[in-house]
């Protein structure tokens, strides 16, 4: 939790302290999954970027529940910018039967070639490609979950269990060229039946809308003026993030 509360702290003052540039959608496409819930005209993969937050459209995995999942998304146009990227993910549960939300979830990018991972496929698809795992900066539940982030960067939302709700990811990346993104459903202990979503019944969740967009992470002399109040601790924290767009693509 003290990793969360920091981070927080930073988030605030890139969101606060300075004016950012507005962010941008990223567009998404060619979605695939490892598993979509029959039938796939209401619960396929593809239905998370379709634009339409219904609430009997989105995925979901019954009955695979108690097993991991996963789901790639490629950006419609290369994404990020040089000397650092702010992504904002949004995932949406509004399902109209409480509780489908997801239970923990990791984030990932990739720049690799879009013609070597998602085919498309809402089940048994292609997901494989060179995927760096995002670490959080923030994770806020719009109805009063708890969201951690664990070691593995992955979140866990754990506490008050909504009718619906909608999770707000930021994370930062050095990354450039970026053509897809990766969301793990994973599988956890504390969830029901293991998960991966929150329902109480049998572990499954329906995303609605899966959402991505991003800003650029500001200039060095930006963030001198957004360290005042921070204090040493936060002060330290904002510089490795800043070393951290220094280094070489990955």
């Amino acid at each position: 939790m003290k990793k969360l509360a920091l981070t927080s702290t930073l988030a605030f003052a890139l969101c606060t302290t300075v004016p950012l540039a507005t962010a941008a959608g990223v567009g998404l496409q060619q979605a695939t999954a490892t598993f979509s819930q029959s039938p796939q005209d209401f619960y396929g993969v593809s239905l998370a970027i379709d634009g339409i937050n219904e609430p009997q459209r989105g995925w979901a995995i019954d009955p695979n529940e108690g097993a991991s999942q996963t789901a790639v998304f490629e950006t419609i146009v290369d994404a990020g910018f040089t000397g650092g990227s702010i992504f904002t993910f949004t995932l949406t549960h509004s399902f109209s039967v409480p509780t489908h939300t997801l239970g923990r979830v990791r984030l990932s990018v990739t720049t690799d070639n879009r013609a070597s991972f998602a085919d498309g496929l809402l089940s048994g698809g292609d997901v494989s490609a060179n995927w760096t795992v995002l670490d959080p900066m923030t994770a806020v539940s719009a109805n009063g979950a708890t969201l951690s982030v664990l070691g593995d960067q992955s979140i866990l939302a754990s506490g008050t269990l909504p009718f619906t709700d909608t999770y707000t990811v930021t994370a930062t990346t050095a990354l450039t060229g970026i053509t897809g993104f990766r969301l793990e459903a994973l599988t956890d202990p504390s969830l029901p039946l293991g998960g991966p979503g929150r329902h109480t019944a049998n572990g499954n969740f329906v995303l609605n809308e899966f959402g991505v967009s991003v800003t650029a992470v500001p200039e060095p002399e930006t963030y001198a003026l957004m360290t005042a109040g921070l204090g040493v601790v936060g002060f330290a924290a904002l510089r490795r993030k800043q070393r951290a767009f220094s280094l070489p693509r990955q």
